[in-house]
């Protein structure tokens, strides 16, 4: 995909955050756009600022049913990315079971229920594309964020095994690693989080490295290829750090 004219992008996790700001952007790029998530009144106040023009599928993905007739109602699609996602902070022995399983199934199942539809249907249209989001928070684990940071390690694992595995049926399969981006996600954050950016930098960045070669698009790039020597470090020197910085 070389440009958004014409096309038709389905954006899953698009009524708040960096979704929101990103069906902003491809609109203005002349993509026509699928907004989706739980929350049909917010799809519908954004499909209202953007000209009322595009397709509001609101459905909840831990539901099986109901993520199965929102992909029946969507049709012919250039690219899908899914961005739903939930995170509760605070150390795992804190964290309420409930708040795992959550965010097991909207971060990794709801993701897992997308490919389980969407690659058949690729591979039956010709053509297509996955973008997946991780986090930075998936490089490596992280204290005080551990379930959330595992969905997104498992997201990267995903993306990198789906690229090979799909990569003779012309399905172009990205990752997208934000750092830290304000959201009402990080809202929920009490310590100081490095170079952070507003959504519509975040949903610029997605826009380029979607029409791009690139298979992952992460972002801001300062803090990006910090943590990328993270994630590179021995353990015994990964594991100082971490103790020097946990909550």
């Amino acid at each position: 995909m070389k440009n958004y004219t014409g096309k038709t992008v389905w954006i899953i996790g698009a009524s708040s955050g960096i979704g929101h700001a990103l069906a902003q952007e491809l609109h203005n790029r002349g993509a026509t756009l699928i907004l989706s998530a739980r929350d049909d009144a917010a799809l519908s106040r954004l499909n209202g600022i953007l000209d009322g023009r595009h397709k509001v599928i609101a459905f909840d993905v831990t539901d099986q049913d109901k993520f199965s007739e929102a992909f029946k109602a969507v049709g012919t699609i250039d690219s899908v990315i899914y961005l739903a996602a939930t995170y509760t902070p605070g150390k795992i022995a804190d964290i309420k079971a409930a708040d795992v399983e959550k965010t097991m199934s909207i971060n990794l199942e709801g993701a897992l229920t997308l490919l389980r539809h969407v690659i058949p249907h690729y591979r039956a249209q010709g053509f297509g594309q996955i973008a997946l989001c991780g986090s930075v928070a998936g490089y490596r684990g992280l204290p005080g964020g551990q379930p959330y940071s595992a969905t997104k390690a498992a997201i990267i694992s995903i993306a990198e095994s789906l690229r090979a595995e799909v990569a003779d049926d012309n399905i172009d399969v990205r990752l997208i690693s934000p750092g830290f981006v304000r959201t009402p996600m990080t809202d929920k954050n009490d310590f100081a989080m490095p170079m952070i950016i507003d959504p519509p930098a975040a949903a610029r960045a997605i826009a380029d490295g979607l029409v791009g070669r690139r298979f992952e698009i992460h972002f801001p790039k300062k803090f990006t290829f910090l943590m990328k020597l993270l994630r590179i470090l021995p353990y015994p020197f990964y594991f100082r750090l971490m103790r020097g910085i946990k909550r």
